[in-house]
């Protein structure tokens, strides 16, 4: 499950409760009219079952709520409900097979940043790399890639094909285009 909370002026939050308690998988909607004050309007919390987390919150952005106000989403660790029970079963698919695009997209824009800190655990990946390479040392090659830092931004080029995001595209390949010949180049450093 998957805690909403949702910011919106009046006629929008409206809009948005009643789309909320429509949807089956959806579950603990609270409405708090005219709590919100900057900006101005209500406050919605919900919690959402994480298989149609991507729909729902599909349906929240074509009403226009992050342009006039805001979603936040938070995962629920643990909810002893049978309510939210109801809502998972309503939801088609299992729980740890939903993959929900909006956090993939939050979690992309972190990682596709090309930094001193990315470039430097490029260097330092592609350092043990090649320590492991000449030493014949597979578990030295494993550790590279757990030390190096391109999977953000392979997944950023995925996601920006996926969704059609020429920027993001654009940012992640700008940091594979820098940081993988810094780590070539610093493996070569003169000894």
């Amino acid at each position: 499950m998957l805690h909403l909370r949702l910011v919106a002026p009046r006629d929008t939050a409206k809009k948005a409760l009643d789309l909320l308690v429509a949807d089956g998988s959806v579950c603990n909607v609270v409405h708090m009219p005219g709590v919100a004050t900057k900006p101005q309007g209500d406050m919605i919390l919900a919690d959402v079952a994480r298989e149609d987390a991507s729909l729902v919150l599909h349906e929240l952005r074509q009403l226009k709520i992050p342009e006039t106000g805001s979603i936040t989403v938070e995962a629920i660790d643990t909810q002893l409900s049978e309510g939210a029970n109801r809502a998972e079963k309503h939801a088609p698919g299992l729980p740890s097979d939903a993959v929900v695009w909006e956090e993939v997209e939050a979690r992309t824009q972190e990682n596709t940043e090309l930094s001193a800190g990315f470039v430097a655990f490029m260097i330092l990946a592609c350092l043990i790399a090649a320590a492991g390479i000449l030493l014949d040392q597979p578990i030295l090659i494993v550790g590279a890639m757990v030390v190096g830092p391109e999977f953000g931004p392979l997944v950023g080029v995925s996601v920006a094909l996926v969704e059609l995001r020429a920027g993001l595209a654009r940012r992640s390949l700008i940091a594979l285009a820098v940081s993988f010949p810094a780590g070539t180049i610093g493996r070569c450093w003169p000894r």
